[in-house]
């Protein structure tokens, strides 16, 4: 989108998704991939959080500024709230204060009594700005003293269903259970591969197979993937649920998947001692790892063994007994593994690629009572596993670029996994930040995968590492899929896509059918394409953009569930503690309060400005610091603390903190101490400064006043986390951030 100034602005149009804030101000972000632009409330028109909305565009003094137009489609179908009483009549709360409408509820609600949850579905939308959202009850929740409510109001906003449509279910039903000989038609019989799967201990589909030999000056890696274009035809309906729903979605208690059990896990998971069909990459790499040949088939194969992480790690360390006695004939293979993935990740670091593994939350559930959450806690693995892990990773990363090389060698069009540099602006604001640690930043350098992963090296072992490592990684863009490969910065690979889990993510199978066109005219075994036809005519371009753009929006929609459904169990985990104290690191400071992480339980809370010791402070957004002007408290990024439980929300899935303790200081500059009473006779200063002078307020930093104050900048409960995901908070400007962060899922390797 091309940015035009001058004394008179130039207005544009743009088409993209709208959010929404609380208080009513919006951001597009453009189908285009254009930046972002700021809709005022005033200029929101009746358009709701999440439509696709047409913006007339200018440029403002702080950015991108628009208008909208016009409503291009709703974005949301159904709403979630609790019924209460009125009167004598029933009306509904809606649980989303970004609506930004009044609701009125049509028809009689049979079922729900007052206080319970529901989804309704919304039967006429607002035409101007003073209309009213009505809405229908569909389903009855239940009762909100009940985390599984909190989670299934979640779904419904996000319109995630996880049940199938009856005719999807039957086209899976309809699938056969054995590979008959007809699927083995134009494949490469590979039964004799010694494949196996590695995966995680509770993983029920197993998308993919590796097997690693070795040859003249080097190794030959094979890498077989559930060959799932076979079963999902294109334009069939469990291809258009696919397609709608892009990847599956994974909870703390359960999975909600893109594919049917039929399917996910049974034909298309690569159980072991049975025959599958596969799309197998074959790579031969040097000694030093450099990839040297590739070729690609359809197959029968047949997985010899079915290995978890776990006992990867307990056999490479020599405990072979029990259930690991299975691993035993398999120990040369998995020890060759694992030094040929050291040599694979050496070389993938020395390029530049950047470790982006942030701890993740773990959330144990109570197996006899669902409403109990024993304890959210940060995913431990021990060395020997996260080796396992990381085995399974490189073997991936590697099949992902040897298919993406391969379109770029034969120029065709396909579905690319892009990851931009991060911006300059970004990376100055980043600059400002670790200059103040000590920390010199190479703007120019930062530019480039091996700078930016310079940087990170350099923060290890620094007292703010996690808080800065995590404010660096906030810099970055969220990757996606695109038909225009701008490569992947992340990983400092030029060429890369998903290609190695069709069974959760709805690119790979488009990847892999591109893939088949080209072999079946190339003659070679495609599974379904046989030789001597030809091979049917490749999707328009546009049809594959259309396919990317809502890959990306039902990832990113994933993402933002999975880390909600996560804040639930948090709240609902915390709100007995309310009166505890924990130590906890300050992981982001604003204008309106501090973010302090808590390792344990690994929780995430605000201490609000006014919840500060009473004083006016300033906020330095290049250091991240909260300075008092008259009572010499200051606090800063990476800080170590010890804070209180003072109130837990679990609709608003946040976590109130207060200063309860003394401050450990982790930046140079420090700061004058402890969170303490004050007597009447401080008070009574600091009041009559206060009415003094607002002149304190004028000056080069931004100055918040507090004194049991309201400074809440309409952005209370926001947290940095929200940015890394994607989504939009306040900064002291009133403008928002948005970068891209590592994400869960089943193994963070499926995201990348």
């Amino acid at each position: 989108m091309e940015r035009k100034t001058g004394t008179k602005p130039a207005e544009k149009l743009a088409v993209g998704r709208i959010k929404v804030h609380p208080d009513g101000f919006g951001f597009v972000t453009p189908e285009d991939g254009g930046e972002e632009i700021f809709v005022a409330s005033r200029s929101r028109s009746n358009a709701m959080d999440s439509d696709q909305v047409e913006v007339s565009w200018w440029v403002g003094p702080r950015g991108l500024e628009g208008q909208v137009r016009g409503i291009v489609a709703r974005g949301r179908t159904k709403i979630t709230g609790t019924l209460a009483l009125r009167g004598r009549s029933v009306h509904l709360v809606p649980d989303d204060p970004r609506l930004g409408f009044a609701v009125s509820l049509k028809g009689d609600v049979k079922e729900g009594q007052p206080g319970q949850a529901v989804v309704a579905r919304i039967v006429d939308y607002p035409r101007l700005a003073e209309e009213t959202l009505v809405v229908e009850v569909i389903k009855v929740l239940g009762d909100p003293d009940d985390p599984r409510t909190e989670v299934e109001k979640i779904l419904a906003n996000a319109g995630i269903e996880d049940t199938f449509a009856p005719e999807v279910e039957a086209e899976a039903r309809a699938v056969p259970t054995v590979v008959t000989e007809a699927d083995r038609l134009d494949r490469e019989d590979l039964r004799k591969v010694p494949f196996v799967t590695i995966d995680p201990e509770t993983a029920r589909d197993f998308d993919d197979a590796v097997a690693l030999e070795a040859i003249p000056h080097g190794h030959r890696l094979w890498v077989a993937v559930a060959d799932v274009s076979h079963y999902v035809r294109d334009g069939r309906a469990l291809d258009k649920e696919a397609r709608l729903r892009g990847c599956s979605v994974y909870l703390p208690n359960r999975a909600i998947p893109m594919l049917p059990e039929a399917l996910s896990s049974h034909m298309c998971s690569l159980v072991p001692q049975e025959d599958r069909l596969a799309m197998v990459v074959r790579v031969d790499f040097d000694r030093q790892g450099t990839p040297v040949e590739a070729d690609f088939c359809a197959a029968v194969i047949h997985s010899r063994e079915r290995f978890d992480y776990p006992g990867v790690a307990a056999a490479l360390a020599g405990d072979v007994r029990g259930k690991r006695k299975k691993y035993e004939p398999y120990l040369p293979a998995l020890r060759e593994m694992e030094q040929f993935s050291g040599v694979l990740r050496e070389r993938r670091f020395a390029r530049g690629a950047l470790d982006l593994d942030l701890p993740q939350a773990v959330v144990e559930l109570d197996e006899d009572d669902p409403k109990r959450v024993r304890n959210v806690r940060q995913s431990r693995k021990d060395p020997g596993e996260r080796g396992a892990y990381a085995m399974i990773e490189e073997f991936m990363l590697a099949a992902n670029e040897a298919v993406a090389r391969s379109f770029t060698e034969r120029g065709e069009p396909t579905m690319w996994r892009v990851h931009d540099a991060p911006s300059v602006e970004r990376l100055e604001t980043f600059a400002s930040l670790a200059e103040s640690y000590g920390i010199e930043v190479d703007l120019d350098e930062t530019r480039t995968p091996k700078g930016l992963a310079a940087v990170l090296a350099e923060l290890k072992g620094h007292p703010a590492e996690k808080a800065l490592s995590f404010q660096l990684l906030r810099s970055l863009k969220q990757a996606s899929y695109d038909v225009v490969n701008i490569g992947h910065f992340g990983l400092a690979a030029g060429d890369y896509l998903h290609f190695t889990s069709p069974i959760r993510r709805y690119p790979d199978v488009v990847v892999h059918r591109l893939l088949k066109r080209r072999l079946a005219s190339l003659k070679k075994p495609a599974g379904g394409f046989p030789p001597q036809e030809a091979a049917p005519p490749l999707p328009s371009t546009e049809d594959i953009t259309a396919a990317a753009v809502q890959s990306s929006l039902q990832e990113r929609k994933a993402m933002e569930v999975e880390r909600e459904t996560v804040d639930v169990y948090r709240t609902f985990f915390m709100r007995d503690r309310v009166g505890d104290a924990f130590d906890g690191t300050v992981s982001a400071v604003t204008s309106f309060g501090l973010f302090v992480t808590i390792a344990d339980p690994f929780i995430e809370g605000l201490v609000r400005l006014e919840d500060l010791p009473d004083d006016e402070y300033d906020f330095d957004d290049k250091t991240m610091r909260l300075s008092g002007a008259l009572g010499g408290f200051s606090i800063a990024l990476g800080d170590s603390v010890r804070v209180e439980v003072i109130n837990v929300s679990v609709p608003r899935r946040k976590i109130d903190l207060r200063i309860a303790g003394e401050v450990a200081h982790n930046s140079p500059e420090g700061g004058r101490h402890p969170a303490r009473s004050r007597s009447r006779a401080e008070k009574k200063r600091l009041a009559a400064a206060k009415q003094e002078g607002n002149r304190h307020a004028k000056g080069g930093g931004k100055r918040a006043r507090v004194a049991g104050g309201t400074e809440d900048n309409g952005a209370r409960g926001k947290r940095p986390g929200d940015a890394a995901r994607g989504s939009k908070s306040k900064n002291s400007g009133g403008r928002k951030t948005s970068s891209a962060a590592p994400s869960r899922g089943k193994p963070p390797r499926s995201r990348k």
